[in-house]
C-alpha cells in the first residue's frame, strides 16, 4: 500500500543517517541486495518481510520504489548519498546498461534506474518487483523468483482481499500481465524464464523459514 509523502520524508531521512554512518566506517560491508519477483498470491510479500525482520536487511516494497522513483526530490537526495566510488560505479552501470537495452526514454523509467541502482550500492536491502532483478546486473543481486499452484494463489487472494473466485482470478490475470509487459519493453524478456533468476521457489512446498535459510547462506556467501 502506497504511504504518505510525511511517511516517505520520514524514511529518507532514516536511510540517509544510516548509510551517512556506513560512509564513515572503513570496514563496514553491506550484505548484497536481494530482489524479489513473484507470482501474484503466493506469499511472497509476507515470505520478504521474514526474511527482512530475521536477516536485517531493509523492505523496498514495489510501491515504495516506485513512490521514490515517482518523487524528483527524494529520487535526487537518494543518488546524492553516493561518494565518488560509488558514482563512478553507476555511471559504468548505466553506461552499459543503455548500450545492452532499448529503453524507453520517460523520465520514470531514468529515475527508477537511479534508485534501484542507488539502494544495491548501499546493500542490506530486499527489494520487490518493479523489474529489480532486471535492471540490477547479476553479480550485485541475488534474484529470487516465487511461485506458486495457481488454484493455491487464487484461494489466497481471495482470503487476503475478500474477493470472489472470479474476482480473484481476473486480479491475478492482471497483475501478472502487467509485469510480463514491463520486463518484456524494457528487457525483451520473459519474466517467467526460470534463468533470469539465481533461484525459484515453490512457496507451496519450501517452508519460509528454510527459505529465510537458503537466503542467509546466499548472502553468506556473496560477503
Amino acid at each position: 500500500m502506497p504511504i504518505s509523502h510525511e511517511e516517505l520524508r520520514q524514511l529518507l531521512e532514516v536511510r540517509l543517517h544510516e548509510w551517512s554512518l556506513h560512509d564513515k566506517r572503513s570496514q563496514f560491508r553491506p550484505k548484497p541486495v536481494v530482489t524479489i519477483t513473484r507470482q501474484p498470491g503466493c506469499g511472497g510479500e509476507a515470505i520478504a518481510e521474514r526474511i527482512c525482520a530475521e536477516l536485517g536487511l531493509h523492505l523496498y516494497s514495489r510501491e515504495l520504489v516506485e513512490q521514490i522513483a515517482r518523487d524528483a526530490k527524494v529520487s535526487t537526495q537518494l543518488v546524492s548519498t553516493l561518494d565518488e566510488h560509488m558514482r563512478s560505479e553507476l555511471e559504468e552501470w548505466l553506461a552499459e546498461f543503455q548500450g545492452n537495452r532499448n529503453l524507453s526514454t520517460q523520465a520514470y523509467l531514468e529515475s527508477l534506474k537511479n534508485v534501484l541502482f542507488t539502494i544495491a550500492a548501499h546493500g542490506s536491502a530486499v527489494i520487490m518487483g518493479r523489474g529489480a532483478n532486471f535492471f540490477l546486473p547479476p553479480d550485485k543481486r541475488i534474484g529470487l523468483c516465487f511461485v506458486a499452484p495457481l488454484d493455491l494463489r487464487i484461494k489466497n487472494t481471495m482470503k487476503e482481499l475478500g474477493l470472489s473466485e472470479k474476482s480473484a482470478r481476473e486480479r491475478i490475470s492482471g497483475l501478472e500481465a502487467e509485469q510480463r509487459r514491463l520486463v518484456e519493453k524494457c528487457f525483451h524478456a520473459d519474466i517467467r524464464d526460470a534463468t533470469h533468476y539465481h533461484m525459484v521457489v515453490n512457496t507451496a512446498l519450501v517452508k519460509p523459514e528454510t527459505i529465510v535459510h537458503i537466503v542467509k547462506v546466499a548472502l553468506t556467501a556473496q560477503t
